[in-house]
């Protein structure tokens, strides 16, 4: 099945304009994989520690996925393997953030928008939709 995804950075410590995304992705995806790819929707240097969390907001209580597998003491299984299905769909205010980067702390909010649907014969996914404001500048020029 296919989610359609709204990623949004919403905090960055560069962050100066809107910059939100809307995409098709497998219900297969992992968190490493839709890592990878906020990555390249950013234009960001995969060069610094992440993880994911789900919360209300980004300063509401937070339910960590951990490298070991906390957000479920039943799963042996690495965060980076769980499966956006795994995690979607959650509660109506719920949702999922990516934090990039625990110094500048970049911050992108993940919402499915619409129900599931099928995939299309011969696409491929995942797949940018539309794309709105500026890439995010992960390190600027600052003038001496």
């Amino acid at each position: 099945m296919i989610f359609t995804l709204s990623i949004e950075c919403v905090r960055g410590a560069y962050l100066q304009e809107r910059f939100s995304c809307l995409a098709e992705v497998s219900s297969d995806m992992t968190l490493d994989e839709l890592h990878i790819f906020i990555q390249e929707l950013a234009e960001f240097d995969d060069d610094h520690l992440s993880t994911f969390y789900i919360a209300n907001s980004t300063r509401g209580k937070k339910i960590w996925f951990t490298d070991t597998g906390e957000f479920d003491e039943e799963q042996d299984e690495s965060m980076w393997d769980i499966s956006l299905k795994q995690i979607f769909p959650m509660g109506p205010r719920n949702k999922l953030y990516y934090w990039f980067d625990f110094g500048d702390d970049w911050i992108f909010e993940i919402r499915e928008k619409g129900k599931e649907t099928t995939p299309l014969p011969g696409m491929a996914y995942p797949r940018l939709i539309h794309r709105e404001g500026p890439t995010p500048t992960q390190y600027p020029n600052f003038e001496e």
